[in-house]
This record gives structure tokens, sequence and C-alpha cells, in this order.
């Protein structure tokens, strides 16, 4: 089994300085800790993982707010290309409704043509779920599901040809040609979360693998996962791994892992629900959101479930402890790939970059020896 790291870039003591912004009440023209700062210091996580093991390094897109602050996945792993000698680069994910599928290809191959043969660029990609965003960047969350199932019918031929003829009712392509010229067939790169019902169904039937990133819980997440192995073999397609995103945080001892791990996944959960608005009463409005409308009727109701669910679900401890809660992850989710975060919410990259240190030389290894069959109806 392969294993990654991921770079998040959250300024997450900044959350009520923002929010304050939001609502129209004074507040500081500045976050008190500097945004660039923060991507300065996360970069020495891609650093890291190329020298100590790790299989690949990966990044996020998100906007507007302190959430994550990488708002081009594929221009900030162009970045970790040129200072990094080994790792394959991901997203997780490009949110494809906001792009051009067209430009995500042609930045995919550029990517591709830089890092050559021997180092993969694994295109994951998304629907998206933040109201902020889809505002911000013009486009009707309402047409969320549209645009996506087109956008990923045109990346796919792209990747697997490039080359597309496309007629439908947001993309009308003719003609169109790749440059510079695919080298390869890198279809297989493609990967796609899967965070709801309606997203399963669109990426098993075309037969895009699944890439999970459990926002909302691990329960759901494997819920979701295995109903995308029955709607796959329903549509003709072979079973197929998942890649996994886990929070982990790594110490010598379990009592210094737990402090670390309650207070730090705490707050990264505390961030998501800000950041999606997951307390909000807009979703079950959307087209194609209602399943997170009714997540957030739940919230409302009592959100420390889901506070507390990284930290009770996710592995974290002594490399001896993280190696068990992983491999039964691997195992049940089907997974070739796990993709872990080790520094969110305020964690500071010297305590980030102790557990990741740790975690490369006791934890790697043994993950590396795992083979996990593929996901099972």
């Amino acid at each position: 089994m392969r294993v990654g790291a991921t770079i998040f870039n959250q300024n997450y003591t900044d959350w009520d300085r923002y929010e304050a912004e939001e609502r129209g009440k004074p507040f500081p023209g500045r976050a008190t800790r500097s945004d660039r700062e923060i991507f300065n210091e996360e970069i020495g996580i891609a650093r890291i993982a190329d020298e100590s093991g790790f299989d690949s390094v990966w990044t996020i897109e998100h906007h507007f707010t302190p959430y994550t602050m990488v708002t081009n996945p594929l221009q900030y792993l162009t970045y970790v290309a040129g200072i990094t000698r080994r790792v394959d680069l991901g997203t997780m994910v490009t949110v494809l409704p906001w792009h051009n599928p067209v430009r995500v290809a042609e930045d995919v191959n550029m990517l591709d043509a830089f890092i050559g043969r021997h180092r993969n660029v694994i295109c994951g990609v998304g629907r998206g779920l933040g109201r902020r965003e889809y505002a911000g960047l013009g486009i009707d969350q309402n047409e969320a599901r549209g645009r996506f199932d087109e956008s990923l019918q045109v990346l796919a031929r792209l990747l697997a040809t490039g080359q597309c003829d496309f007629d439908g009712e947001f993309y009308k392509i003719h003609g169109l040609r790749l440059r510079p010229q695919l080298e390869r067939d890198l279809s297989a790169n493609l990967w796609c979360a899967g965070g709801t019902a309606q997203t399963v169904e669109i990426i098993a039937k075309h037969g895009v693998r699944p890439l999970t990133i459990p926002t909302t819980s691990l329960e759901l997440a494997l819920a979701n996962m295995r109903r995308y192995a029955e709607l796959r073999r329903s549509a003709g397609h072979p079973p197929s791994h998942t890649k996994l995103a886990l929070w982990t945080y790594v110490a010598e001892t379990t009592s210094e892992a737990e402090a670390g791990a309650r207070r730090y996944m705490v707050e990264y959960a505390d961030s998501a629900l800000r950041h999606y608005e997951l307390l909000g009463t807009h979703l079950k409005d959307i087209k194609g959101y209602e399943a997170y409308g009714a997540q957030s009727d739940a919230l409302r109701e009592d959100s420390s479930p889901f506070r507390l669910g990284f930290f009770r679900s996710h592995p974290w401890g002594t490399p001896e402890q993280t190696i068990a809660r992983a491999t039964e992850l691997a195992h049940a989710f089907g997974t070739d790939e796990i993709m872990f975060i080790f520094k969110y919410g305020s964690m500071p990259m010297a305590e980030a970059e102790k557990s990741m240190r740790l975690f490369a030389k006791e934890v790697i290894p043994a993950l590396k020896e795992l083979r996990p069959e593929p996901l099972a109806v």
C-alpha cells in the first residue's frame, strides 16, 4: 500500500476575526498570523515527505476563508514538483464545477510533462460543498451536479486520448486536441471524491475510481463506498481500490498523542463546521445537496458527535496504535493508498513535524507491507 502526506494550509486562529468581518462587525484588518507565513512554513511538509519515504504529496482546493488557503492545487503542486525529486503529486480535490474541464486537463498534462515518467500526477476531483465558494466564484450551486457530470466526462476523455468532442448543456467542444500532446494515457490517474449518493452514482457509472475524504464521518464515508462498489459492478466495471484521506497524530506515548489529537482534531472539525456552514439551513434547498441538509438538521440538534468524530475514529497514538487503526481502515475501505494529514487546526509546525517524522520512521514501513483487497460489494 502507498502512503501519502497532505498539505492543508489552515489559518485556524483567524476564524473569529473572519466571521466578525463577514457579519459587518468591527475587526482587525489583518490576521494575527500571516497567511503567507503559513504557506512558507507548510511547504516543509512536502520536503519532509520527499526525503523520508512517503510515496506522494497531496493538497486541496478551497477559497475565501481560513479553512484552507490553496486556491489552485495544480499550481501549488507545480511548485512542489520543483522542490522535490521522487514523490508523486495529487489533488484532493480539484473542484470541477469551479473550473473549465479543458483547462484542468491542460494543467494536469503540463505538470505531467514537467515531472517525467518516473513520477505521476494523480488528479482527484470533486463537486464542492461551500456556499461562500460557489457565490464568490459566481457559479450557481444548483448547477453543480450537471456541471460536475459533464466536466468529468470531458476530463476523462482528454486525459485518456488528448482529444475530445462533447455536446452538453454546459460544455460544447468540437475537434479539440491538447498541446503539448500526451505521451501516455493518463486516465488511470483520475480519481473522484464521492461524498454524496448523487456523486457516487455519477462516478460509478463512468467507472472513475473513488477518493474518500471523510469530511463528515468514517461511517458515512464507508457506506458511500459500499454503495459505490454495488453501482460499479452493476455498470459492468471490475472492483476498484479506493484512496483514503485520514487525520493522524503520532507520539511516543499514548497520553501525549491523545492530548494533541484531541485538541487539534476537534479544532479541525470546528473549522469544517464553520467553512461549510454545516449548522445552517441552506443546504437542503440546493439541488443535489439535500442529504447534507438532513445532516445539518441533526447537527443543529447536537454537533458534538461531529466535533469529536475525527478524534474518536481516525488513527492516532503511539506508532503501534496508529498502525493498528490505519490497517483496520485500509482493509475496510479496500484502499491502495492513504493520504495522511499531519498539520491542521492551530497545530504548530514543529509539533506536526515531530509527529510526521516519527510516523515516517515507525509507521510507514508497516503500512507499505499491507495489501488490501479492492473494495468489495
